[in-house]
């Protein structure tokens, strides 16, 4: 048989009220009395029902995480800082992956909905922004990190990058260092950071008065993958000076593809990304990059859920948070 709530009140010599302030991490229970419910518990074995808790609360202290690739480094450490605000407040997070495709992501959307997480945190592939409407409108609030479509701007909490002028910064300085054609890495314009990615591209090279003839742009899907065949176009002509890839694993395999055709990274080309590649402090050559910092970009991310689910704080949470250009030199 099932050992309950009861059982553990009645082996610590307490109310089930006491036990049930206990269990939900109450200040307000003497340490005397707390220790004897946490030893009545341990001799019993007694075990939450998390689903019976979640039909007398309407909470399950979950929090749904749905983003375009959990694998990614950058999403990895957006989780990290989102779990460590929360988890002290006890939320656990459940993910999910929409490899960016819209026809996916709905599907997992509303599969989160149905399991009844208490919020949702999206970085959305696109092409959802009304069902992501209605189910903020229907009492599931959601928030954005990363990506914010424009439609969506007023209507949902978000916290995001300054996409564009990072990346009008990230050409800036290598115009500075003297690249006169640019190769351009771009991740789907499906995506609204791969689009203001770009537009901030091109204004500083509009700017630069860079002619169009110098410019060679390859649209991706944010991939490892799509890095590597981007460098393959490049070299189809003639190598660019700057070859910027808007997405960290993109760079990673702009890496791995020069150094395949014998390239000097830093030499015979210049390298940027908008992101930090993970190996980079072990490679023999420079490479400049836009350091989004994702740990702090989950950790706001957390303090909006936090101060909607915790404080239940009313009105819109909106975040925009700037980045700087940093160079990982060799060790």
């Amino acid at each position: 048989m099932d050992v309950t709530i009861k059982d553990v009140a009645k082996r610590a010599g307490v109310s089930t009220a006491t036990v049930s302030r206990v269990l939900n991490g109450s200040p307000y229970v003497q340490e005397h009395l707390a220790s004897r419910v946490r030893e009545a518990i341990a001799e019993l074995g007694y075990r939450r029902n998390a689903a019976a808790r979640s039909l007398k609360t309407k909470k399950t202290n979950t929090i749904g995480v749905l983003v375009p690739d959990i694998s990614n480094p950058y999403f990895m450490q957006i989780s990290k800082g989102l779990e460590d605000v929360l988890a002290p407040h006890g939320f656990s997070l459940i993910f999910a992956s929409s490899d960016e495709d819209s026809r996916k992501e709905a599907k997992l959307l509303r599969v989160l909905s149905e399991y009844r997480v208490d919020c949702l945190v999206v970085a959305t592939a696109g092409g959802n922004d009304e069902l992501l409407k209605d189910i903020n409108g229907g009492g599931l609030p959601v928030v954005l990190v990363d990506r914010l479509p424009p439609v969506l701007a007023g209507e949902l909490d978000y916290v995001v990058e300054d996409n564009h002028s990072s990346a009008y910064q990230l050409v800036h300085h290598f115009l500075e260092q003297g690249a006169r054609s640019f190769g351009l890495i771009h991740g789907p314009m499906s995506a609204t950071t791969a689009l203001e990615r770009a537009f901030g591209c091109r204004a500083a090279l509009a700017e630069g008065k860079v002619p169009p003839e110098r410019i060679v742009e390859y649209h991706g899907d944010f991939s490892q993958a799509s890095g590597q065949a981007a460098v393959r176009l490049f070299l189809q002509g003639e190598l660019p000076d700057a070859v910027l890839a808007l997405n960290n694993s993109m760079a990673w395999g702009a890496i791995l593809e020069l150094s395949k055709h014998k390239l000097r990274i830093g030499e015979d080309v210049l390298l940027g990304s908008y992101g930090a590649v993970d190996a980079a402090p072990l490679l023999p050559f420079s490479i400049t990059y836009v350091d989004q910092n994702p740990r702090e970009l989950g950790e706001r991310v957390g303090e909006v859920v936090r101060e909607r689910l915790v404080s239940s704080k009313q009105g819109h949470m909106w975040h925009v948070m700037q980045q700087k250009l940093r160079m990982d030199r060799p060790e």
